[in-house]
């Protein structure tokens, strides 16, 4: 009787053991489940991958009219130390291109331009726009690099709102101004 009583009290200081191991465990999983949760807030709330302007490194933005098969790209990249800008006027039909580039482009440029993204929330932009109501009209596609962010978007006949791609483009344009018997023609 003895022996049984003792093996009694054993069993129920294993089960209490249990019990509390059991409570332990699922107040650390509760703990480990708030604590996700407000990280992932924190994470993708608004601005999911918050943009430095100063980490802005590359911007390709290519309009093409898909009727007179011209296009225009506008570039400007920060590569090895050296922030180069380059415009290109392509025909396609005739398949040449007028290529304008310059590379002693101030980075304070590349930063201002930087900026003017970020204000724009690009990181937010959907991936394309369209108008459906257009059927000859402009084609565009723009990627930006911000350190290891590489973001795109594109659409036809539709920007996103507070668009600031007109405006770099024009800076790019004022860098690069064609001037005549510059540019290298590639036939």
């Amino acid at each position: 009787m003895i022996a049984l009583s003792f093996k009694m009290i054993i069993f129920v200081k294993d089960v209490q053991m249990f019990k509390d191991m059991k409570k332990s465990f699922l107040i650390g999983i509760l703990a480990a489940t708030v604590i996700l949760l407000l990280c992932s807030c924190f994470y993708f709330s608004g601005d999911k991958n918050k943009l430095n302007a100063n980490e802005f490194t590359y911007y390709h933005y290519r309009v093409h009219n898909g009727y007179s098969g011209m296009s225009r790209e506008y570039e400007i990249e920060y590569k090895d130390s050296v922030v180069t800008a380059t415009m290109r006027d392509c025909n396609f039909i005739i398949d040449s291109c007028d290529v304008y580039s310059v590379s002693d482009v101030p980075r304070e440029t590349l930063v201002e331009i930087g900026e003017m993204l970020v204000k724009a929330k690009v990181q937010n932009w959907e991936s394309s726009y369209t108008n459906r109501d257009v059927f000859d009209g402009d084609s565009w596609s723009m990627d930006v690099k911000f350190g290891k962010d590489l973001i795109w978007s594109g659409g036809y006949m539709a920007w996103p709102d507070n668009d600031p791609t007109r405006e770099i483009n024009k800076i790019i344009y004022n860098l690069c101004k064609p001037q005549k018997g510059e540019s290298e023609s590639r036939q």
